[in-house]
């Protein structure tokens, strides 16, 4: 692709169930009609977004935009740091859930999205960076990365044809409430603390909502310099679950006495005692068998147009 502008749009035709490819023209007008030009290239296939992302970086673009959901903004996001290039990073959300984008406030509009993108400044947000089998060269992210019970629900959700949004989310869990998992034997190292116990469900939050509803980090802020790592105490029966479940609406869980946090300035290790750790970063899945991982604190990793206030 030719280079004619310094933004580079990166849109996933087949976010929300490939709805996404009809926002085109609305994108391009949004620009036009502030009379910037800008380069917007096509994905066609999964992981594509981190390859042109971090071309685009090396090409020289000083802003890469993700239209797309919280899958093409993860793959973006990854392209540009790992180019360690100083650009700065846009979202328009036309996706499924679109988690990120309501953490960070930036507006589901296309035309609003734009104009937050060319008004005003980029800000440092924080990233994590994990490390596992199946990302042994890492795995950024900006939300969150989920252990157990959450990467079942989500690996379900996207694998409906004909539901998207938050519905596919729930039907998901309802599905996945048929098969709770078994609880993982865990070891987890949280900075310099030791934390022994057997859970079906841990999270590891920068970010505050993941599956289009549930708050995962209800404390989580994604410029504080730390991840929130938000676990289930104990093993968890079928009708405990479903009242925790609840809890999860409202952001509310850490209220009950099943379940604990811990903020992560530095790292993160956890080990499970098989090879049997569902793992998934901003809704992407990393493994179905894991078993260890380390996740890295990194303060001030990437500078993002979003609503900061």
């Amino acid at each position: 692709m030719k280079k004619t502008s310094n933004i580079l749009c990166i849109l996933n035709p087949n976010a929300s169930k490939g709805q996404a490819i009809k926002k085109v023209d609305e994108i391009k007008n949004a620009f036009a009609k502030r009379e910037q030009s800008v380069d917007i290239i096509f994905t066609s296939q999964k992981k594509q977004a981190i390859v042109l992302a971090y071309q685009g970086a090396e090409d020289g673009y000083n802003i890469i935009i993700a239209a797309g959901g919280d899958g093409t903004v993860n793959e973006v996001a990854n392209g540009i740091l790992k180019s360690k290039k100083k650009v700065c990073f846009g979202i328009i959300p036309i996706g499924r859930g679109n988690d990120f984008a309501y953490i960070a406030k930036i507006p589901t509009n296309i035309d609003d999205a734009v104009n937050l993108i060319l008004t005003t400044s980029a800000n440092y947000i924080d990233v994590g960076l994990l490390y596992c089998g199946n990302a042994l060269d890492g795995r950024y992210f900006l939300n969150g990365a989920g252990f157990g019970f959450e990467p079942q629900v989500n690996f379900k959700a996207s694998s409906y044809r004909n539901l998207n949004g938050p519905i596919s989310y729930l039907v998901a869990f309802l599905y996945c409430f048929c098969f709770i998992p078994k609880p993982y034997e865990i070891k987890m190292i949280v900075d310099d603390k030791d934390i022994s116990l057997k859970t079906q469900q841990i999270s590891v939050c920068n970010g505050r909502r993941m599956g289009g509803a549930f708050i995962m980090g209800p404390k989580a802020e994604i410029a504080d310099g730390k991840l929130d790592v938000v676990y289930a105490n104990q093993p968890l029966k079928r009708l405990k679950i479903t009242a925790l479940a609840i809890k999860f609406f409202s952001g509310t869980q850490l209220k009950t006495k099943y379940m604990n946090m811990v903020n992560a300035k530095n790292s993160v290790e956890i080990k499970s005692k098989k090879e049997e750790m569902y793992i998934h970063v901003d809704g992407e899945e990393i493994s179905r068998d894991a078993s260890f991982c380390r996740i890295e604190v990194i303060k001030k990793g990437l500078r993002l147009f979003y609503n900061d206030q």
